[in-house]
């Protein structure tokens, strides 16, 4: 919970309210593109987030764990879906980007929201899925936060820094999830490398339906060092996310 809310304050702090961040962050964000017909299935993907996509995937996590008679967790993943993507929207709507004159204007629009929904929804999936379902549950859920956090950079929806803060909110409201449960007494931690890699071949597999869409290095070949940077800090950034949270959720799975 801790790393969540320092590292949101200090992307928040960086990316906003720093001139060199926000240089930075721009050029980060623009190492990547995509020609109108490679932008539409990315569009489309993006257009699959809705307050209502929220309601069901929240209602049938909620429901699964009501079923297997897991009701804190049930609880729990109301609070992560609830509290990340509350969280997000008072950062939009309450920090004030600075204009340093530099063409990247004033509007704040750190974190995502797209990617919080995502990412907290994954997260309250893997919460409550049955012990079987947890490794399908990482690989595929590190797939959706990587291609819909890429896809809002790519569409010029978001900065690359927007993207990041959706995953430290989200961790510092899971973690603070798991905290309440563990106030009960539970088996310990176990696992987070086996996690690790599946989410990371998740990841991988996301960039490559990028690239099969038709997302591009913007400046070709020339283009593909910091284009790979970026995507390494995407990649990495959820697969130690989604690794971190299934360690820690593991003293609840059953």
């Amino acid at each position: 919970m801790i790393i969540g809310v320092l590292g949101t304050i200090l992307l928040v702090r960086i990316a906003v309210f720093s001139e060199s961040g926000q240089l930075i962050d721009a050029e980060a964000t623009e190492v990547l593109h995509a020609r109108q017909e490679a932008l539409e299935p990315l569009l489309s993907a993006l257009g699959t987030i809705s307050t209502g996509t929220v309601a069901v995937a929240l209602a049938a996590c909620v429901v699964l764990a009501l079923i297997r008679r897991r009701f804190a967790a049930a609880g729990a993943a109301v609070l992560i879906v609830g509290g990340a993507n509350v969280t997000t929207q008072l950062i939009k709507a309450t920090v004030d980007r600075p204009d340093f004159g530099n063409g990247f204007g004033s509007h704040n629009s750190l974190p995502s929201g797209h990617t919080t929904v995502t990412v907290s929804i994954v997260l309250a999936a893997l919460l409550v899925a049955p012990v079987g379902l947890r490794a399908l549950t990482v690989a595929l859920g590190a797939f959706a936060i990587v291609f819909i956090g890429m896809s809002t950079v790519v569409a010029g929806w978001h900065q690359t820094s927007d993207v990041l803060a959706a995953l430290t909110v989200t961790l510092a409201w899971s973690g603070l999830a798991v905290l309440l449960l563990s106030l009960r007494p539970t088996e310990r931690p176990r696992g987070g490398i086996g996690a690790f890699f599946l989410a990371a071949f998740g990841a991988v597999a996301a960039v490559i339906a990028l690239v099969v869409t038709g997302v591009r290095p913007y400046d070709g070949w020339h283009g593909v060092e910091p284009a790979l940077t970026v995507l390494a800090v995407i990649m990495g950034g959820t697969a130690l996310t989604i690794a971190w949270f299934a360690r820690l959720s593991s003293a609840h799975a059953r």
